[in-house]
Formats: C-alpha cells, structure tokens, sequence
C-alpha cells in the first residue's frame, strides 16, 4: 500500500507530462452557465458560417508563423490571423461542432494554463448575426474556445468529452505535427 501512494505522484505528473496538458476538469460555476445559456441565444440560428485554419502558434513555432505571416493570405479576427481561405467545412460538420459548443458539458470552467504557450486559436467559426459578428476560436493546446459576440466574450475550457471525442479527430482535426 505504502508503494502505491508513493507511485500515485508520480502517475499524475506523468500524465500532464505533455505540453498540451491543462487544468480542466472543473464543472462550470453558476455565473458561467448562466453566460453559456446567454451565447448559446445569441449563436441562434447562424447561416453562412466561414471556418479558417490559423496560422502557426507566433511563439511555439515562431519561425513558420513569420514565414507565414510575410507570405501574406492571411485575415485578422480577434486579433489573430488565419489562413486567407476559408476551409471547405460541410453544413453538417459546421452544425455539429455548434452543436456541440451549445452543450454545457462541452465546457469546463477556465483554467490557469502553464505548460502550453498561451492561447492560440486553430481554428476560428465566423457569422454575421443580426446586429454584428459572431466567432468561436477553438484552441487544441490550451484546450479552450472563445466566443465573441455583440455581448461580449465568453471563454472556457473543452471539456476532455468533448476535446477527445469527434471534434478533434472528425470535424475539425487537430495537426498531427
């Protein structure tokens, strides 16, 4: 027994070992459902929603992301670029990644990140909305999105359901590299 808790630190190191690990795993307090059910009325019913894949991270891979950055094709959305072109998302896809942000159990509160290199959206869902635009950043190293709408930003931790479920393995890939 007395093995077992001395290994038991060792196990729990071990699996925040990469430099994708984050704190989440904390349910949503009761101010954050309540801003999640206000975003969730405000995505409405979204048409014409342009997915773009952002560039590389500007400091865990600097050197392409400047490369990228001089090549040009490139737009700025919430103080992020991203590719120039939108990718070629089907409607369903689109929907279901909505779907699932709409979920509460997609998020987790928001957490402090220490082993990553700060947020840094890999890809971006952009509408117009009725009395402006509307986009959620999708973060695969801090594990986070970021909604932005005319009421203003709500982020929160991907909940690891959602994280390791089709989102990063179906609809929107995360990079193998």
């Amino acid at each position: 027994m007395r093995a077992l808790l001395l290994l038991l630190p060792v196990l729990l190191f071990a699996s925040c070992a990469s430099p994708t690990c984050w704190s989440g795993g904390i349910d949503l307090r009761p101010s954050e459902t309540d801003s999640l059910a206000g975003v969730t009325y405000d995505i409405g019913t979204p048409n014409n929603v342009k997915v773009y894949k952002g560039l590389a991270h500007p400091t865990g891979d600097t050197a392409k992301y400047k490369k990228q950055v001089a090549a040009g094709g490139w737009i700025e959305i919430h103080d992020f670029k991203f590719f120039k072109e939108p990718l070629d998302i089907s409607d369903d896809t689109i929907n279901k990644v909505l779907d699932l942000y709409r979920d509460k159990k997609s998020h987790q509160a928001w957490g402090p990140k220490d082993k990553c290199d700060g947020f840094h959206p890999d890809y971006v869902l952009v509408w117009d909305g009725h009395d402006g635009q509307r986009a959620i950043q999708l973060c695969y190293g801090c594990h986070e999105w970021k909604f932005f709408g005319p009421g203003g930003v709500f982020l929160s931790d991907i909940s690891e359901k959602a994280y390791f479920g089709p989102l990063t393995r179906r609809w929107l890939k995360k990079d193998k590299g």
